[in-house]
């Protein structure tokens, strides 16, 4: 009765909140994983280690340090994760009907520019569904249930996760009428004389393409946001790579066809144990349907 007794203190659900501090190191950053106050971390965390009856960190200055007890005991917590989050995917893929809320998860412009209409105009015509769109940089684990769907630019890798190719999208060369008209003729030979717009970092896809087209093309403003590309090509700032999808649909820049423009895929990745839930599966439809006209 008494070794009883000792365990039952112990919540499972405290066990997240001390996996997202091992991993996170600080409570803040872990507060903004489980989307939580920083205060919850610390109290439920302080509860699992008073239930096991151990220190599972060292506070610091510089954050919470896992104590070796909790290296220890980070593998079977995993684990208890792990089956959690499986028994609650049969669940919730169980519930029939489009009703609940179903987590979409992609790249920030693909979301913002794109997704975001799709979704919003998907969930008028389903009034039980809530659609909740997360742009991320970050890429979310659809084994803990931080999406159930994923649109992603690589194909993810695990063999609990459905992944399909759906869409192609391809990038291209947009500039204002405005910044065409203040500088020489534009064409392959005169690209050097222009200022361009693209992403940061040499091995980008578009980096390497604008390479090839013209070794000494200069790279005048860069962000890893497309949108924040798009917006500097409108103030006249120069030539911007962007994606087809995102220029073509803007009246104010011209698209300036160049040779051999890269493309990348695009992915849908669904958790093997949610692909039949309806809802789940509702949307994982449409976004093939939506994602498709995307191909180049």
């Amino acid at each position: 009765m008494s070794n009883v007794q000792k365990h039952t203190g112990l919540q499972w659900d405290d066990l997240r909140f001390v996996l997202a501090l091992i991993e996170a190191g600080s409570l803040a950053r872990a507060a903004k994983t489980l989307r939580v106050d920083h205060t919850t971390v610390g109290r439920r965390v302080e509860a699992a280690e008073s239930a096991l009856g151990v220190r599972l960190f060292t506070r610091t200055r510089a954050g919470y340090v896992p104590t070796p007890e909790a290296k220890r005991l980070s593998a079977p917590m995993r684990t208890v994760e792990g089956a959690v989050d499986s028994l609650e995917r049969v669940a919730r893929a169980g519930r029939g009907g489009l009703q609940g809320t179903v987590r979409v998860t992609s790249p920030e412009t693909l979301g913002v520019a794109f997704l975001a209409p799709c979704l919003a105009a998907f969930g008028r015509k389903h009034p039980g569904l809530v659609i909740e769109l997360e742009p991320a940089g970050a890429v979310l684990d659809l084994g803990r249930q931080e999406a159930e769907i994923a649109v992603r630019p690589f194909k993810s890798k695990g063999e609990n996760l459905v992944v399909k190719r759906v869409a192609s999208i391809g990038y291209g060369l947009y500039a204002s009428h405005g910044y065409l008209a203040q500088q020489p003729a534009f064409g392959l030979e005169t690209l050097s004389d222009f200022s361009f717009l693209g992403p940061p970092g040499a091995k980008e896809l578009e980096t390497l393409w604008l390479k090839k087209l013209c070794p000494n093309a200069r790279l005048g403003f860069v962000s890893t946001l497309s949108i924040a590309l798009r917006e500097a090509a409108r103030a006249d700032a120069g030539i911007a790579i962007l994606p087809r999808y995102l220029g073509d649909a803007d009246p104010s820049l011209r698209y300036l066809p160049m040779p051999n423009e890269p493309s990348e895929s695009l992915w849908l990745t669904v958790h093997k144990d949610l692909r039949a839930s309806p809802r789940v599966r509702a949307v994982l439809d449409f976004l093939a349907q939506a994602l498709g006209r995307l191909r180049s």
